[in-house]
């Protein structure tokens, strides 16, 4: 699976919550890498860490802090870059070249509209089962639960199991400064 074949397969799945919940997403990329076969459910895997790679930064652990009222722990960071991802190749293209203009995407506009924790769970900018469609896919494929890794091993990947974003965190007035749109969207309380 090439890099473009990722991301159809990403965004056929829907964008948003757009296409339905995150579990339901899910499931039908799960389905579509059954389809694929047990190699293409490995080369998902390395595209999506491929696409995860650069979110690793201050910009979008501050992108996160502003969307999630400043709440982020490790594990969250770690689905909302998945939910970045989940937005399609267009939304990860802004997420790391140029954030702030995230502020014009239906699925932050819709999540801005919400006092924080009223959103539905289609909508929470999170994608956790994304982590794991090609090791489903791969494990329906194979019968095999323990030769996921070993197959992610004999290619020489270790996938990443957290964020681990690069440089120093962002203060709220440098978030202000550099995601101005974005902090005006989701409220100044929110880069804190």
């Amino acid at each position: 699976m090439d890099l473009d074949g990722f991301w159809k397969l990403v965004e056929s799945s829907g964008t948003g919550g757009d296409g339905g919940a995150h579990g339901e997403r899910a499931a039908a990329v799960v389905a579509r890498l059954v389809e694929l076969g047990p190699a293409e459910a490995v080369e998902f895997q390395l595209r999506l860490d491929e696409a995860r790679a650069p979110l690793d930064t201050s910009a979008t652990l501050a992108l996160a802090k502003v969307v999630l009222g400043g709440r982020v722990s490790d594990d969250g960071l770690w689905y909302f870059h998945a939910w970045l991802v989940g937005l399609g190749r267009d939304a990860h293209r802004l997420a790391v070249h140029d954030p702030d203009a995230l502020a014009d995407h239906p699925a932050l506009r819709r999540l801005a509209a919400l006092p924080y924790g009223q959103w539905a769970d289609r909508y929470f900018p999170d994608w956790e089962e994304l982590d794991y469609c090609g090791q489903s896919a791969y494990e329906q494929l194979t019968g095999e639960e323990d030769g996921w890794e070993e197959a992610l091993e004999e290619l020489g990947h270790d996938s990443p199991v957290n964020a681990d974003a690069v440089g120093p965190s962002w203060t709220p007035e440098q978030t202000a400064a550099r995601l101005p749109r974005l902090t005006a969207l989701f409220g100044a309380a929110a880069t804190g």
